[in-house]
């Protein structure tokens, strides 16, 4: 028998509706589902975005940290790739120190990249040198592109 709106609302079957509620109800409570259970408190959801931002602080500070390491030893690699190319010309020289950063480039000692360092300041090349064995100094001004800081990355150290 099919079932329309004129047989839930007819006279001659009054009870259907009610059974029809009924049933929704007993599955409803077989699910053990409440209407607190639907969804999360906004207590929860500042819980859980607390957490979410202490990890990510964390995770931040331990990045940062290890990209300025990273950064420092860049810029000694670089000096020790500089150092290489100011001993090839001055081989090919007769031992005469090169005049600036830009000459090593155009005669192929260097690549471009190589003059700045990772901070985007030239290198500085002193020749012939006070401070290093080889006859030149090199040196990059460091994190805060100020000379004569600590934390200024020497070819002597």
């Amino acid at each position: 028998m099919m079932t329309t709106l004129e047989n839930v609302t007819s006279p001659a079957n009054p009870g259907f509706l009610a059974k029809v509620l009924a049933a929704a109800q007993r599955r409803h409570a077989e699910r053990g589902l409440r209407k607190a259970d639907a969804g999360m408190t906004l207590l929860e959801v500042l819980i859980v975005l607390a957490l979410i931002s202490l990890i990510a602080g964390a995770i931040g500070v331990t990045v940062f940290n290890n990209f300025k390491r990273g950064q420092d030893k860049t810029a000694k690699l670089m000096i020790n790739e500089i150092r290489g190319g100011v001993q090839q010309y001055m081989s090919d020289n007769s031992g005469d120190c090169p005049p600036n950063l830009e000459e090593l480039v155009t005669q192929k000692f260097l690549k471009k990249s190589s003059t700045k360092d990772p901070w985007g300041k030239q290198f500085t090349l002193k020749c012939p040198g006070e401070q290093d064995s080889d006859g030149f100094d090199i040196a990059s001004s460091g994190r805060d592109k100020q000379e004569g800081t600590e934390d200024d990355i020497l070819s002597w150290k």
